[in-house]
């Protein structure tokens, strides 16, 4: 279990929740939890990585983030590292910089609320960030 924060879009209020992972190895499961609220359970037949893009398409129709370093700005997902931890593992990168070995984090980590945006700002920093390697 983590135990992670949710902010409020509307008003950067902050909300404890939890998320548990589980898998039976063909699916797997994540389920976030906080007080006075259904639980949300998303699931994939493919790896946590696809759960955890499920998962914030959820929370951002709902209006919030959650403070999870997979879904920080300069997260990157890349394949190696979802076949070694079943999707459960990314990298933070550097604008111009290649990924480095040792920024490999847990997805599942706290982040601060500063790092963490929605989908669309983090894609629009991914892709800048590749971008600058093709020159």
């Amino acid at each position: 279990m983590h135990d992670l924060e949710l902010v409020n879009l509307a008003d950067e209020s902050l909300l404890p929740c939890q998320v548990t992972t589980h898998t039976d190895g063909e699916t797997y499961e994540l389920r976030l939890t906080r007080a006075s609220a259904s639980p949300i359970r998303v699931h994939s037949s493919i790896d946590f990585e696809d759960a955890l893009r499920q998962l914030r398409a959820e929370l951002e129709q709902q209006n919030l983030l959650l403070l999870c370093n997979r879904y920080r700005r300069d997260a990157f997902v890349s394949s190696m590292s979802r076949q070694m931890s079943e999707g459960l593992s990314c990298y933070l990168v550097v604008a111009g910089e290649p990924v480095a070995p040792e920024l490999l984090v847990e997805s599942l980590g706290p982040a601060f609320r500063g790092d963490v945006v929605t989908a669309d700002e983090a894609s629009k920093f991914i892709n800048e960030w590749i971008a600058s390697f093709e020159d």
